[in-house]
């Protein structure tokens, strides 16, 4: 791709785009100078243009024509928000749409809604999130310590269309506070379409958070999403994200740990069919005494989908005894399927613990095939099988039966359902 893409912008913004969208949802005015602070950002920032490590195996050439200015969310069903418990509710936690929140506890949203760094080549499409997202944003605050025991769900869904579906989604967990959050992303096809998803989590001192994506948009969608975990002192952070629709999927996924103590576990799983292509980039910073940082991606790949990976793990020099690990494991299950993962160090002090990565790329060993096949299962159930004993490392790590059985749910077009499949 020429360099020459970074000095146009191809998906044009306008202030008036902005401010009919702002106006529309009757937001306030802090609001709106919220969004054109994110509108000058996007206008400023430079996009990518194929040279970089993160997007070279990922061209924009081919994106969809978004019209940006016809993103609007009063055409659309609001998100399904699963019950809040009643307790919690009573103790101050708020889960709602972003446009509640703001309209209800404007003092909490102000503080929260910068959406601050992340990975230097994802800005533009930060930026843009910043300034145009619409349906499906939401707001969780968990104050401090509040632990709730139910994970909290919401599913958000888009109709046929073909405007950009653009988003954000922060989650705030005070010191000592405990939260599990699911959410499930998904479309129905009706013709080219790009999708704009943004995460924000920030755990303060002492808080464990939860974060269970799942991204099942369909075969239409070109989804670009980065997602962002921020952690404080002796914080548990656990991040899960499963990638099963749309056509083309980037996500950015970055880790800053900044206090003593604290523990991310970031995994993924991938079931890619069809020509899909998973692109996934990770950046995990490490900072203060005794951090830990883990990283662990497993995809399934049939017919001619190809899952990408790479990441980077930075230990700062003023870290010591931390540890970190990256882990990228890829089933071929097509001669046409095709994986490149991409581990990076960035070690910068020599008190370190542990640090390094893993990466692999192949097809099942006939063997396997073989002794399951004997078992009376076909070739096909026998993989879905294999498939599905080779995704358990991560959702085995998921504590909740009932969000393990959504994963898995979610999983079946490619994997089977499970509970036919142990039958059998």
């Amino acid at each position: 791709m020429s360099l020459a893409f970074a000095t146009r912008i191809p998906l044009p913004l306008d202030r008036a785009t902005v401010e009919r969208l702002s106006v529309g949802r009757g937001e306030p005015d802090w609001l709106l100078a919220a969004r054109l602070g994110a509108l000058d950002r996007y206008e400023r920032a430079t996009w990518p243009t194929g040279q970089e490590e993160e997007w070279r195996r990922f061209p924009l050439r081919d994106l969809p024509t978004a019209e940006l200015a016809r993103v609007v969310d009063t055409e659309h069903p609001p998100s399904e928000y699963g019950a809040v418990p009643l307790d919690a509710a009573r103790r101050g936690l708020i889960f709602d749409r972003m446009i509640n929140v703001a309209r209800e506890h404007p003092d909490l949203v102000r503080r929260w809604l910068p959406d601050g760094d992340g990975i230097h080549s994802h800005e533009a499409f930060r930026a843009l999130a910043g300034a145009l997202f619409a349906h499906g944003s939401a707001f969780l605050y968990v104050p401090a310590g509040l632990q709730v025991e139910l994970p909290l769900e919401v599913h958000k869904h888009w109709s046929a269309g073909s405007e950009p579906m653009v988003f954000r989604t922060i989650v705030v967990a005070e010191a000592g506070s405990s939260v599990t959050l699911v959410e499930e992303l998904s479309s129905a096809r009706g013709g080219p379409r790009l999708a704009v998803p943004s995460l924000e989590v920030h755990a303060g001192p002492g808080a464990s958070v939860r974060y269970v994506g799942i991204h099942r948009f369909a075969d239409d969608v070109w989804e670009i999403g980065q997602q962002r975990f921020v952690s404080a002192r002796d914080s548990a952070v656990h991040g899960f994200n499963v990638l099963i629709g749309g056509a083309r999927t980037k996500l950015g996924v970055g880790s800053d740990i900044r206090g003593d103590g604290a523990e991310v576990k970031l995994y993924g799983l991938v079931a890619g069919a069809d020509s899909q292509r998973i692109d996934v980039n990770s950046h995990q910073r490490l900072d203060g005494k005794g951090s830990t940082s883990d990283l662990l991606y497993l995809s399934a790949l049939y017919d001619a989908a190809k899952a990408i990976y790479y990441g980077v793990i930075r230990v700062e020099p003023t870290s010591s005894g931390t540890g970190s690990y990256q882990e990228c494991r890829n089933i071929l299950l097509s001669d046409k399927a095709g994986a490149d993962p991409i581990p990076a160090l960035e070690i910068l002090t020599n008190d370190v613990a542990r640090c390094g990565h893993g990466a692999t790329a192949g097809a099942l060993e006939e063997d396997e095939l073989f002794y399951v096949m004997s078992r009376g299962l076909g070739r096909i159930e026998s993989e879905q099988l294999l498939v599905r004993g080779f995704f358990q490392r991560v959702v085995a790590a998921i504590p909740e039966p009932q969000v393990r059985a959504r994963v898995l749910a979610a999983l079946a077009p490619r994997i089977g359902r499970v509970a036919e499949l142990e039958a059998a």
